[in-house]
C-alpha cells in the first residue's frame, strides 16, 4: 500500500521555483521520525542500514532518505508491523492536519505545503506532535 508519493505534489508545482524534492519534505519528516523510533521493516533496515544511521545521526534528513532510498514514496513494505498500524491510523487521517498546524500553513495549497524547509530544526518542531500521536494511538488500542 502506498501512503504517500512526492510525485503527486511536485507535479502540482512544476511552474514554481520549488525543486521536485520539496514534494517529499513532509513525507521525509514522518520517515525520519519512523527511523528514530525503529518502526521500519527488517528488509529496509538491512538494505539501508548505513542511511538509517545517517538519519539517526542527522547527517542526512528524512527527505534525503525518502528520495534516495524510497523513490520519493512512503510504502507499507518499508514499515514494521507496528509502523504500518500506526501509519494506517495516523498518516492518512491526521498527519497533514498536524503538519500544517505546526508550520502554520494551509493544507489546500500544494506550494504552501511543500514550502517548508527540509531542516532538522523543523523536524524538531513536528516530532513532539508525532510522539503524542503515537501515545494516543497506543492508548486507543487498549
Amino acid at each position: 500500500m502506498k501512503y504517500d508519493d512526492a510525485e503527486f505534489y511536485f507535479l502540482n508545482f512544476e511552474n514554481n521555483e520549488l525543486p521536485n524534492e520539496a514534494g517529499a519534505t513532509h513525507i521525509g519528516m514522518f520517515m525520519a521520525w519512523l527511523v528514530i523510533h525503529n518502526l521500519l521493516s527488517e528488509d529496509i533496515r538491512e538494505e539501508a542500514a548505513e542511511e538509517i544511521e545517517k538519519v539517526k545521526s542527522r547527517e542526512i534528513t528524512g527527505r534525503d532518505f525518502v528520495v534516495d532510498i524510497c523513490d520519493c514514496k512512503l510504502l507499507d513494505q518499508e514499515l514494521s508491523e507496528e509502523g504500518n498500524e500506526f501509519a494506517a491510523w495516523y498518516y492518512e487521517t491526521k498527519y497533514m492536519e498536524d503538519y500544517c498546524q505546526v508550520f502554520e500553513i494551509t493544507q489546500d495549497t500544494t506550494v504552501g505545503l511543500c514550502s517548508i524547509e527540509d531542516q532538522w530544526e523543523n523536524f524538531d518542531k513536528l516530532a513532539p506532535v508525532l510522539d503524542r500521536r503515537l501515545d494516543e494511538w497506543k492508548k486507543s488500542r487498549n
